[in-house]
């Protein structure tokens, strides 16, 4: 899972509504901005001046990841007024930047949306459409099976929950990685598979050698 870089909105902004949102579903958007340029970044940075009842909480392009509210909070994104779109669920915008991978996109934007399920104990069915609470053609790239259906979608973050910590593990095991203690394979943490012997003794070693340990020595 790649960081996920902060960009909050300021507590007094017109599209940051400060109303508890309690996480139950998570809605899954494309930006429809297909311009060069209009990457994740770029929406970051244009939430922040907008004058308008729009918000959402992440976006995603084929490199970055970036928050633009808290998960608790709710946002003005799903169409619907004060219905359960815009004040019970998380709101993922997948960028269609015509200078962007829309498939290393999508693959981020699923690997995001497993890891919101298993922070916030949302079920697979949970995992929605915009279209699902205003009728919008939203995600319209989805929803047009680019770069594949919304199916294989849903498929991809179960497959990607198989792979994660338990929810109670979650900031240790990012800790771990942060620390360079737990490294991976190459290809996966595989976070529910035994360690070996040589496993827990290379774990043992990095943590030793690692800078929180040295800075409490």
């Amino acid at each position: 899972m790649m960081e996920i870089k902060q960009a909050i909105l300021a507590a007094d902004r017109i599209n940051r509504p400060g109303i508890d949102n309690p996480c139950q579903y998570i809605t899954i958007h494309n930006t429809g901005n297909f311009k060069a340029g209009a990457h994740a970044a770029a929406h970051a940075a244009w939430l922040q001046t907008v004058n308008e009842l729009v918000s959402w909480h992440y976006t995603v392009d084929d490199m970055e990841i970036y928050q633009h509210l808290p998960d608790d909070e709710t946002a003005y994104h799903a169409g619907d007024g004060s219905g359960d779109g815009n004040r019970k669920s998380i709101a993922i915008e997948i960028c269609v930047n015509a200078d962007g991978n829309l498939l290393a996109a999508t693959e981020n934007a699923a690997r995001l949306a497993a890891r919101l399920c298993r922070k916030h104990n949302i079920s697979l069915e949970n995992i929605v459409q915009h279209h699902h609470w205003s009728g919008k053609n939203c995600p319209a790239q989805l929803r047009g099976n680019e770069p594949y259906s919304w199916e294989m979608f849903l498929s991809k973050v179960a497959a990607e929950l198989q792979e994660l910590p338990k929810a109670w593990a979650l900031q240790a095991a990012d800790w771990s990685i942060a620390q360079n203690i737990i490294r991976g394979d190459g290809m996966s943490y595989n976070w529910q598979q035994p360690v070996s012997r040589e496993e827990l003794a290379v774990i043992l070693y990095r943590f030793k050698n690692s800078l929180f340990f040295t800075e409490k020595l």
